[in-house]
């Protein structure tokens, strides 16, 4: 099926530099992450695209630009909330979430990560294609992290560039840190 002709959907993209909103086109049946996954592709197409400043938080005001297509370099990509989540391809038995907070330079995501139950966090990590699906997300800024401060935002799902984080932790009921625990 031709480009023009897959389904459309809102997205929001965050990049070092930029904030973007706009909308992004998946191929029939796909998701967000296998897109962005996709090696033969060096930039993510979005249309009807409006560029704001750096930052996390959500957009507001005038946009810094305006462009009816523009060509996001997927190696500047940090994540990406709209589109389609990718789910494990796999029986419900062998399947496990694990809580993470996904850190970059000013803010940190919290989430579910989909793996087997096989996999740790790190061979999960080992094994990963450079774009995964967080689940359940919540957006911080970094110097608020684990003060008992409410989310910025909340997302069913965000699709995270793990090219563009600085680490990653694993959040669970055990984890007895002063600034993380009650995250989860």
């Amino acid at each position: 099926m031709p480009f023009a002709h897959w389904p459309t959907y809102e997205a929001r993209v965050v990049t070092a530099a930029h904030r973007i909103q706009g909308t992004m086109r998946l191929p029939p049946m796909g998701t967000t992450a296998d897109y962005l996954n996709l090696e033969n592709k060096s930039f993510f197409p979005l249309e009807k695209a409006s560029i704001y400043p750096a930052g996390f938080r959500p957009v507001s005001g005038e946009p810094l630009l305006k462009a009816e297509f523009l060509g996001v370099s997927k190696a500047n990509l940090l994540w990406v909330v709209g589109g389609v989540p990718s789910r494990m391809q796999a029986s419900p038995q062998v399947v496990t979430k694990r809580r993470a907070a996904v850190f970059f330079a000013d803010h940190v995501l919290v989430g579910e990560i989909e793996m087997l139950k096989t996999f740790d966090l790190p061979a999960f990590f080992s094994k990963a294609k450079p774009f995964v699906t967080l689940f359940q997300s919540e957006l911080y800024a970094l110097d608020a992290f684990g003060h008992k401060e409410p989310p910025e935002e909340r997302f069913d799902f965000v699709t995270v560039h793990l090219g563009g984080i600085e680490g990653v932790v694993e959040l669970s009921a055990v984890d007895l840190h002063p600034r993380w625990g009650g995250l989860y």
